[in-house]
């Protein structure tokens, strides 16, 4: 009896214990579905509409999409499990729709080097490019 006892206190206390970190899950998912499972901070550009296809992410401005951090070599699409499509291309001129995790917006631009026509994307919120839907070449932060 006294071990039985034991096994009821000890599942108690488990499920004391681990009742709030499987409560928080939800919560923290619906907050990570804005940018492909990142958490905070980051603006994403999707190779389809919808944020489907392949996928990126900058937390810093990026100047030119196809010479990321001026190493000479464009930013590519990743698979982020949103679709193949557009995986291995590069961002630069191909970006559809973008997610921003981020409290500040992002501004992708036409041009590289942050001119010409742009696209805001609100803070902690999604959407369809506009003005530079397949014709994207910079980001940054505003």
């Amino acid at each position: 009896m006294r071990l039985r006892s034991l096994f009821v206190a000890g599942g108690v206390l488990a499920a004391g214990t681990l009742g709030p970190l499987t409560m928080a899950a939800p919560a923290q998912a619906a907050m990570s579905d804005i940018c492909g499972g990142v958490i905070g901070g980051m603006y994403c550009l999707y190779y389809n509409s919808g944020q489907k296809g392949g996928a990126t992410g900058a937390r810093g401005n990026v100047p030119n999409w196809g010479d990321y951090n001026g190493t000479g070599l464009p930013m590519n699409f990743a698979d982020w499990g949103l679709g193949t499509a557009g995986v291995g291309q590069s961002v630069k001129n191909n970006a559809a729709s973008w997610a921003n995790s981020h409290d500040r917006a992002g501004l992708s631009y036409f041009n590289s080097n942050y001119g010409g026509a742009y696209d805001v994307g609100a803070p902690n919120s999604k959407g369809q490019l506009v003005n530079t839907y397949n014709d994207n070449a910079s980001f940054r932060w505003r």
